[in-house]
């Protein structure tokens, strides 16, 4: 019998502009790489995303924070394209940090 045990979980993972996903994994403070089949490893295979199946495999632990950072960076990476393209102005919010604003110049 094993001294230790990896589990791992599959979960949806849709990322439906690469271009922001690509931003995003630049800002995470993780090692990321992506193998020959085009998957990406985050911080340790810690967690491993293929983007065509729209799949992620997720290490029991710390995997699942890993992608919930990865999905708010996403979504913050698109609000900031969409601001940039719309041009509209994005200020986080004074109560929240997580939240913002966005206004139209």
């Amino acid at each position: 019998m094993p001294c230790y045990e990896v589990r791992t979980m599959s979960v949806e993972f849709q990322a439906k502009h690469k271009d922001v996903l690509e931003e995003a994994l630049k800002k995470l403070p993780h090692q990321v790489y992506v193998d020959s089949a085009g998957r990406i490893h985050i911080n340790y295979d810690e967690v491993i995303i293929d983007v065509e199946k729209g799949k992620a495999e997720v290490r029991e632990g710390s995997g699942q924070r890993r992608l919930n950072e990865l999905k708010r960076t996403y979504s913050e990476a698109a609000l900031e394209k969409v601001a940039k393209a719309n041009m509209w102005q994005k200020k986080k919010s004074k109560q929240n940090t997580r939240k913002g604003v966005l206004r139209k110049f």
